[in-house]
């Protein structure tokens, strides 16, 4: 006995045969995928329509398996946050955590590299604001930050040469 099925884009209503029970095809009209139900999941009564179902032609009756669910035993959970990732995955895909030490390692020596560098801002605050400059580099120092170090050199050479300069201009304006 010949299963009804309808297209869930165009609602063209076929029928298939036993043997499609459980799998999936394209719709021969729009080309959305219709599910194929199991036989005994199917209900007996069919309301016709306009149009009756129309059998499918043997050319245009293609049918694709399941979609393969991946097997429980290739996941693990991550240990960050949980989610379930691939056995011998190298990097979560939803938190970004590292797992494989090389990496880990070569990521960390370039997070490392970038911070021990002051920015414009830095050495915008570090001359032009020299005591907030030295302030900000005991920050950096609590954070753990290896620029903590540049920036309070900087900072006080600042803050001499903008000493330096006041008294060359108050010595100038006394005379």
């Amino acid at each position: 006995m010949p299963i009804h099925v309808a297209c869930s884009s165009c609602h063209s209503e076929f029928k298939a045969p036993d043997s499609a029970a459980g799998k999936r095809t394209k719709c021969p009209k729009c080309g959305g995928v219709i599910d194929i139900p199991l036989a005994e999941a199917v209900e007996e009564v069919y309301e016709a329509e306009e149009q009756p179902a129309r059998p499918f032609d043997d050319d245009e009756f293609e049918v694709e398996p399941p979609p393969e669910l991946p097997a429980q035993n290739d996941r693990k959970p991550c240990p960050m946050c949980g989610e379930l990732i691939q056995r011998n995955a190298i990097k979560c895909r939803f938190c970004g955590e590292v797992f494989d030490p090389v990496l880990r390692a070569k990521e960390q020596k370039s997070v490392v590299a970038a911070d021990a560098d002051l920015t414009t801002i830095d050495y915008l605050l570090a001359i032009l604001c020299s005591n907030i400059g030295c302030i900000v580099s005991i920050v950096y120092a609590i954070q753990g930050k290896p620029k903590w170090t540049k920036m309070l050199l900087v900072s006080l050479i600042a803050q001499f040469a903008w000493a330096a300069i006041f008294g060359i201009l108050q010595a100038l304006t006394q005379q």
